[in-house]
């Protein structure tokens, strides 16, 4: 694997030196960021702004006890049980239990959960939750307000600097461990020097044909770790979202039908306008997330359709325009009538169980690298995530890797600095129109593949293509974003499709079809 995806080193500036850099301005990089000691100088580095990644177009809601009817015991097993045994459950504990905590601090800081006419904060519940337990701001806009509000905090804070429109292209190490990353500002590369960073730049939901994420969800992060050293945990577990409106898509994005709408009642019917979850498991609509999906894609390929319908005509039009304002709008612009008219769906890729294997603090064994966020596995969402499992994970694993790199600070003047040597690569690359065709192919090589239903030959037919596409690009001249994406793409799409290869029986979201 190549160490580093350029070779310019002798020529590239150092444009800064910082404290601690943070990669992504999701919510794991932002709250990770205000944790961080006030005295340290802080670079958040974001691809574009606060609202291009994942976090922003979270409907859901955030999982937590909040309640008194509601116990920490009840949301570790659901998870244990969402997770098909996989979780580790000593991350789990540590999520549920020091979450409320954390939902606290968002409160203080004035993130606009949702009340009730007595002031009280409402919760809903979403598959696979025994109760209701999901916090929710602006009815389905919880990841926009959240985010939106972690980064006028951010703003405010006189020791963070954002560095917006900078891609993240390389983790630089020596020989007492991190000392710095390169960024491109879409011209260039520069160096930010700093002993201590942390990577928080989302999945990989790009490297499937239709996903649910934003076009940013190109598993750089995790690519970069592992050629500074990481490694990585459960990637072959991609977890398939059972209800994507299966119109509208925008630029291979599918826009995402909240699971709180089957919370509060919606039904998943085929076209025969049959509830066929009924008689399928005891939590019918609000089974896990995997199990549903798997019904879904086995009720379509018995009825030969491309989607099937949520039904919502027991919800008034006004509660749903209030608790779904963005769905219902979304759902309005393509001529959908809800409540009054089914909504199509089907399942596309929407999470990532896999990435950056961590510790309980966030530490991925390389000195002073450290990931948070769906770029890391903690080992919470085991082998299917809990619905609004990820949102608490983000803050908690977001706060415990500052807690840690306030802890284990490296100053950098405690350490000599030499730009590495580099490998040169002097192979030009092909036209963009190829390198545009190869990715196509990637995408479908996944989609086809590696999907939701699993075949073993399958996947072994895929995994030689894309080695033929790594092979094609190995030794090729990197200088653009678009070819440091390619060669992080083709490097997921090969890390997922062995793990998935080497795990022989079926596991949650890993389901092999005989």
């Amino acid at each position: 694997m190549r160490r580093y995806l350029f070779s310019d080193f002798e020529n590239i500036t150092v444009c800064g030196t910082y404290d601690v850099v943070v990669i992504g301005a999701g919510m794991a990089g932002l709250y990770c960021a205000l944790k961080l000691s006030p005295s340290l100088s802080v670079a958040l580095v974001t691809k574009g702004g606060f609202d291009i990644g994942s976090s922003w177009l979270a409907q859901g809601g955030i999982a937590a006890v909040t309640k008194e009817d509601d116990c920490f015991e009840d949301h570790i097993q659901n998870t244990l049980t969402a997770g098909a045994g996989h979780c580790d459950e000593k991350a789990v504990e540590v999520l549920v239990k020091e979450g409320p905590s954390d939902i606290k601090e968002l409160i203080e800081m004035g993130v606009p959960f949702d009340k009730d006419e007595n002031g009280e904060i409402i919760v809903t519940r979403e598959g696979g939750h025994n109760r209701s337990r999901i916090l929710h701001c602006g009815g389905d806009a919880t990841g926009r307000l959240m985010t939106k509000r972690l980064g006028e905090v951010v703003s405010e804070r006189d020791n963070i600097d954002v560095l917006f429109n900078t891609y993240f292209v390389d983790v630089i190490t020596d020989k007492n461990g991190v000392c710095g990353v390169v960024v491109n500002d879409g011209e260039k590369n520069s160096v930010i020097l700093s002993r201590n960073v942390v990577v928080s730049t989302g999945a990989i939901g790009q490297l499937y044909k239709y996903t649910t994420n934003p076009q940013y969800s190109t598993g750089d992060g995790i690519a970069a770790c592992v050629r500074a050293g990481a490694v990585t945990k459960d990637m072959e577990f991609v977890q398939f979202h059972p209800t994507a409106l299966a119109v509208g898509a925008e630029d291979g994005r599918m826009f995402l039908i909240s699971e709180a709408v089957r919370g509060e009642g919606g039904v998943l019917k085929n076209k025969f306008d049959e509830p066929f979850m009924y008689n399928k498991h005891s939590l019918r609509d609000l089974a896990p997330r995997d199990i549903v999906t798997r019904h879904i894609l086995a009720e379509l390929e018995k009825t030969d359709d491309e989607f099937l319908y949520l039904d919502v005509s027991g919800m008034e039009e006004e509660f749903f325009k209030k608790r779904f304002p963005t769905i219902y709008e979304k759902c309005k612009s393509e001529g959908i009538n809800v409540p009054h008219d089914k909504i199509p769906v089907r399942p596309t890729q929407h999470y990532h169980m896999g990435g950056v294997k961590t510790d309980l603090h966030a530490r991925c064994g390389v000195s002073g690298l450290y990931a948070c966020g769906e770029v890391a596995c903690t080992g919470v969402q085991g082998a299917n995530r809990l619905a609004s499992n990820s949102t608490l994970e983000c803050l908690v694993f977001g706060r415990r890797a500052a807690e840690q790199v306030n802890r284990d600070f490296r100053p950098c003047k405690d350490y000599d600095f030499t730009l590495p040597k580099t490998e040169k690569y002097t192979k030009p690359c092909p036209p963009e129109a190829e390198i545009d065709a190869d990715i196509a192919e990637m995408k479908k090589l996944m989609s086809k593949n590696v999907g939701a239903l699993r075949k073993m030959e399958k996947m072994e037919s895929a995994l030689v293509q894309l080695r033929e596409i790594e092979e094609k690009y190995k030794d090729c001249n990197f200088t653009t974003q678009k070819h440091y994406w390619l060669w992080n793409a083709v490097t997921n799409s090969i890390i997922i499709t062995e793990k998935a290869i080497a795990r022989k029986e079926s596991l949650g979201s890993h389901y092999i079809v005989k």
